[in-house]
């Protein structure tokens, strides 16, 4: 009889409650004799456990059964101390008062080596009263409502059944069945705006939780990078340590993945002249074309300010595009990189704001919407982005078409 298999059979029962003898059995890969042999041994050990019989039956503990100290080694109590501290640090959680009970229940005092804080700089308050609010409504099965921010700028009214709360890449997620989309979906906490908690109550549905990675995140994308020196502080703080090369020069080089939207862009801005992207040059042109943007701005402060996408579509009129700031068709978004991809006017010019696909002889070539527009695009931005999925891309593609001049011109 295995000491080991006796200690996890009752901690699978104090987590499950009751589970099927032949579900042990096949667990443990001993037969289902051997089970009730060892409900009888910790039977006779004082452990209140007892088996059910029947079809519906199993092996189950009495209510209220806790383990003994005792059960848990030193080791395990160091990690069990570890992960509330850890929880200590999250705004809204709690773990302080469970964190002291235990080391007591343990007569333990660890040294104060470990120090978690994942709220905000400032005051904590508004962290706090969002996360006890998810907290509640994950555990009593409440459907919430909640404006959402997306990446793109745009803000939804939602409604959704929260299931989990993720700490991944520096922020906090939930994860939950949003009922607008019927759908699992994954929304950024610090995103969630306006949070109540209804008084509708429903069941998770029945297909698993994906994992983060794998549930509705931004589509991604790889960057080979190059720091200076007077940098490297930094990208040693956002990145790890095997992405990055340093080289003879001082400089360093690194590749890593990232979210493409348009935090990925205000990232790599943020370090100014002291980054370089080596790929891939379609990013490579969108940050320059946002750079020189803000640059125009600076220089003239009483210019507008000028909308961008996560293409990064600089947000342009009749009077102020020319056909050098041109770099989009401003129809169907498609890079104008060489002069035989632009359309023609009535007298055979080029035209300074269409590619060749959309527009010739001074007029469109099909007429449509701009909801037809994006649904013939979608597939071949899909295609150029293979981390990308159609909708996601049509999703991209309605948060910036509206500020290409074509469309413009029809709002």
């Amino acid at each position: 009889m295995s000491q080991a298999r006796l200690f996890e059979l009752v901690y699978l029962l104090l987590e499950k409650g009751k589970l099927p003898a032949t579900e042990l059995a096949q667990r443990f890969e001993v037969s289902v004799r051997t089970i009730y042999r060892d409900v009888d041994a910790l039977s006779s050990a004082g452990v209140p456990v007892y088996a059910i019989p029947g079809r519906s039956g199993g092996v189950a503990l009495m209510d209220h059964y806790v383990l003994n100290r005792a059960a848990l080694s030193d080791a395990e109590q160091e990690q069990l101390l570890t992960a509330l501290r850890t929880l200590a640090g999250t705004p809204g959680l709690g773990g302080e008062e469970a964190l002291s009970k235990l080391s007591g229940l343990f007569q333990r005092k660890e040294p104060d080596w470990l120090e978690v804080d994942l709220s905000h700089w400032g005051d904590t308050a508004e962290d706090r009263d969002k996360f006890q609010t998810l907290k509640e409504a994950i555990f009593s099965h409440r459907v919430i409502t909640f404006t959402y921010v997306s990446s793109y700028g745009q803000a939804t009214s939602r409604r959704a059944l929260p299931l989990r709360l993720v700490f991944k890449g520096q922020s906090w997620y939930l994860q939950g069945f949003c009922l607008n989309k019927e759908a699992y979906r994954t929304f950024r906490v610090s995103r969630i705006l306006s949070l109540a908690v209804t008084g509708q109550t429903m069941s998770p549905p029945s297909e698993p939780l994906p994992r983060i990675q794998d549930s509705s995140v931004p589509s991604f994308v790889t960057l080979r990078l190059r720091f200076s020196p007077s940098v490297a502080y930094r990208v040693y703080d956002e990145l790890a340590e095997s992405q990055v090369t340093p080289l003879p020069d001082g400089s360093l080089e690194a590749t890593a993945t990232f979210p493409e939207d348009n935090w990925v862009y205000g990232f790599l801005l943020s370090f100014g002249p002291h980054v370089e992207i080596l790929s891939p040059e379609r990013i490579r042109q969108q940050v320059g074309l946002l750079a020189k943007n803000i640059w125009e701005q600076c220089e003239n402060p009483d210019t507008r300010c000028q909308g961008f996408s996560d293409n990064m579509v600089p947000s342009q009129t009749k009077e102020d595009t020319t056909m050098n700031e041109m770099t989009f068709c401003q129809s169907c978004a498609m890079p104008l990189t060489a002069g035989d991809q632009r359309g023609r006017e009535a007298d055979g010019s080029p035209s300074p704001h269409y590619c060749k696909y959309c527009y010739d002889k001074g007029k469109f070539l099909q007429d449509m919407t701009m909801e037809e527009m994006i649904a013939f695009c979608a597939p071949h931005m899909a295609k150029a982005n293979p981390d990308m999925t159609k909708e996601q891309a049509k999703e991209q593609m309605r948060s910036f078409f509206p500020q290409l001049l074509r469309w413009m011109e029809r709002s």
